[in-house]
């Protein structure tokens, strides 16, 4: 038997998936080789600290993606090097990333900006991320449904991860609790993963999170943040109500919480309810162009006040020193000029329609359809082994195990809209075939990142 453990985390996020990963990653790298014998469950889970069950399903996943075998009376192992896989029947669409695709308008709009600073002998040589005109362009940016940040309250991000990320490692240390939804952002459970910081989820129903579990949660455990993401929530494209938003405030407000809100899509409903920083003063509110405009424009936006500005200031110094003055000024410029928010709403208009286009070909388990960039579809089995026939089928989608922050969360498929209009197309018909009118779900089937039935 090989004397195996994972050299990877394994103790933080779903246990089961991040040991499953680390199996994946030591095959990789040559540290388990084929028909290596892994440890017996029971004994990896007790060097581990973690539960037999959770050992038995990380081998299971392991298992599903062809990584491991397992004989019985005999043990596991793993797998042998598998034959390449077979050809698709044709280019595989990958509809599984969300980008926005940077061409066309958007680069029409950002090349003049480009030319006048190319001849700006100043413009290479400048600093500060940081000026007062940035601050202005993201209170301008984030400002929505009579709520008007403060520009002293606005600093700039290196995108909107390392906003995440540095709110994380500001108010949670390792082993805290920072609760999120059943489904959440991929950057949180990554985020959350590094700093070694303990995700709780708490249930909901079709408005959102309840306040009402929320606040037995907290009651029952010591909770450093509450993670929030109630804008065309990724990844099921939920926009929670202003009446719940300002009952989740409630909640936050009564345990003193600090609230970590993301709104990377929030330009694309230029009428979605005020933030929950509107009501809950000890909020950090993220928002960016990146997710709207262009990956390339990787420039995000933090809101908080006063009272946790300067924690905040520290971690996204450690971080990432301070975002690229030059990226910075091609995002204010867009934004003080008036074209990305013009931009933003012809995306939205393109994806309203693509979002259509969904529920057309996947009736009932579109969730939430609206001008997000994916489309969140339900479903009632196994989304790894679904992703695995569409993957066969020449279709990339994102399975619930990539959004997954707690064991047994809803199964169902994160589908892309931002890819070209022939991808999305031909990758929603391909998928239409794969998922038959029985396995279509009810409208009282659960709602993802909620609990409701």
């Amino acid at each position: 038997m090989t004397i195996w453990e994972p050299t990877g985390p394994t103790g933080d996020g779903p246990r089961y998936l991040a040991l499953a990963d680390a199996i994946g990653d030591d095959i990789a790298a040559g540290r388990l080789g084929p028909g290596d014998r892994l440890p017996p469950q029971r004994d990896l889970a007790r060097r581990l600290g973690v539960t037999v069950a959770t050992v038995g399903r990380a081998y299971q996943v392991a298992a599903r993606r062809g990584l491991l075998t397992g004989e019985v009376g005999r043990g596991t192992f793993v797998a042998p090097t598998p034959p390449p896989p077979p050809a698709s029947p044709g280019p595989v669409l990958d509809v599984a990333a969300v980008h926005p695709p940077g061409h066309g308008p958007v680069h029409r709009a950002v090349a003049p900006i480009l030319h006048r600073l190319a001849a700006d002998p100043h413009a290479v040589g400048a600093e500060d991320a940081d000026a007062v005109r940035h601050r202005i362009a993201g209170a301008r940016w984030m400002a929505h449904a009579g709520w008007r940040p403060e520009p002293d309250r606005v600093e700039v991000t290196a995108g909107g991860q390392h906003g995440l990320a540095a709110a994380l490692a500001a108010f949670a240390a390792p082993r805290q609790v920072v609760v999120t939804t059943e489904l959440t952002n991929p950057g949180l459970l990554a985020a959350a993963r590094l700093l070694r910081v303990e995700l709780a989820t708490v249930p909901g129903d079709a408005a959102g999170p309840r306040p009402d579990a929320l606040d037995r949660l907290c009651a029952r455990r010591r909770v450093a943040a509450l993670h929030l993401h109630p804008t065309l929530h990724n990844p099921t494209g939920l926009t929670v109500p202003a009446d719940r938003r300002r009952e989740l405030a409630a909640v936050a407000t009564a345990h003193d919480l600090v609230v970590i809100e993301e709104d990377p899509f929030g330009a694309l409903l230029p009428d979605r309810p005020p933030p929950v920083a509107a009501w809950h003063a000890r909020t950090v509110h993220l928002s960016g162009i990146t997710k709207t405009l262009a990956p390339g424009l990787r420039i995000g936006y933090r809101y908080a006040p006063p009272s946790l500005a300067e924690p905040l200031r520290a971690a996204a110094r450690a971080l990432a020193w301070a975002p690229a003055p030059l990226v910075a000024e091609v995002a204010t410029q867009l934004v003080l000029g008036g074209h990305a928010h013009q931009l933003a709403a012809a995306r939205a208009a393109e994806l309203a329609g693509r979002a259509a286009l969904a529920r057309q070909l996947l009736g009932a388990r579109v969730a939430a359809p609206g001008p997000a960039p994916f489309a969140w579809v339900r479903l009632d089995r196994d989304a790894e082994t679904v992703t695995a026939l569409a993957r066969r089928r020449g279709v990339a989608v994102a399975g619930t195990d990539e959004f997954a922050a707690r064991r047994g969360a809803p199964a169902g498929l994160r589908i892309s809209l931002s890819a070209d209009d022939r991808t999305v197309r031909t990758a929603l018909r391909a998928l239409a075939r794969l998922l038959p009118d029985r396995a279509e779900v009810s409208a009282t089937r659960r709602v993802p990142g909620s609990g409701r039935r």
